[in-house]
């Protein structure tokens, strides 16, 4: 009788353990809110080229840009970036690795470029080229690969050379260290009249006067006066201005700023148009 018992207990056990499985290896269910296939990333092909027909310095760099322009008045989401040397004429080919399950379903999703060197601006795109389809939407295919048109940016004009009679100029600098400003806080200055030819200013704690001289780039001062006024600031100012005056024999012009020189070439002073 024992035994029979015995014998139920195992055979009951057994099919127990058929209906209940190995829990051990039962699959577990997948977490809600998975991140599979979230983080995938594709890739989008860009063509860069411009129709000019010149190279471009060693240092020059693409940089391509993948952005979301869909919102108006709101500077565009930069969703990827790649950048490179330009090493060789056009055209430029760059792959963008990009995230498509990130995408603004109402996206407008468009690839912008342009080259710089040492940070001024060569060359830019101008107009939205699309990444997907026509119009840029998310759900249209890849267009392999995206082509961008670069148009030159033209370089600043350079700014006419001030005259050198009839201009105000600051003293900033003398012998290459900053002028600084004499008695009131006022910098010293000096205007250089035509007819006749005359220099009159403020040289720091006195009105300065006198005559020059005036041959091509050569430049000399004469018959220098002041007025006899005592300043508790602005002397040290005024002894300087005198000696680089008095030392002066060329001046160059270079847009706003006049560079006086002496008779060996040193660059006595630094004036800059008021």
């Amino acid at each position: 009788m024992y035994r029979a018992a015995t014998t139920g207990l195992v055979m009951l056990a057994a099919m127990i353990g058929c209906e209940g499985g190995n829990t051990m290896d039962a699959p577990k269910d997948r977490p809600s809110g998975s991140q599979e296939g979230v983080d995938a990333s594709a890739e989008l092909h860009v063509e860069v080229f411009y129709r000019e027909r010149m190279m471009l310095p060693p240092t020059a760099e693409l940089i391509v840009i993948l952005e979301d322009g869909a919102k108006m008045d709101v500077a565009a989401e930069k969703i990827a970036e790649a950048s490179m040397p330009v090493e060789s004429g056009p055209p430029y080919r760059v792959t963008l690795s990009y995230q498509p399950a990130k995408l603004d379903p109402r996206g407008r999703f468009g690839v912008r470029a342009r080259i710089e060197n040492e940070g001024k601006l060569l060359f830019t795109s101008t107009q939205f080229n699309p990444a997907f389809g026509t119009h840029g939407e998310k759900d249209s295919a890849p267009n392999n690969p995206v082509s961008v048109l670069l148009t030159r940016v033209p370089r600043a004009p350079r700014a006419a050379p001030r005259s050198l009679t009839g201009t105000r100029w600051v003293i900033v600098k003398l012998r290459s260290e900053d002028a600084g400003v004499g008695a009131g806080g006022k910098p010293a200055s000096v205007e250089l009249s035509a007819e006749p030819s005359r220099i009159s200013g403020f040289a720091g704690c006195n009105q300065l006067s006198g005559g020059y001289a005036l041959d091509g780039d050569q430049l000399s001062f004469s018959k220098m006066a002041m007025t006899m006024r005592a300043c508790p600031d602005g002397m040290e100012l005024e002894r300087e201005v005198a000696k680089v005056l008095e030392e002066t024999r060329r001046f160059a012009i270079a847009g706003d700023v006049l560079h006086l020189f002496s008779g060996e070439g040193t660059k006595v002073a630094e004036l800059r148009a008021e």
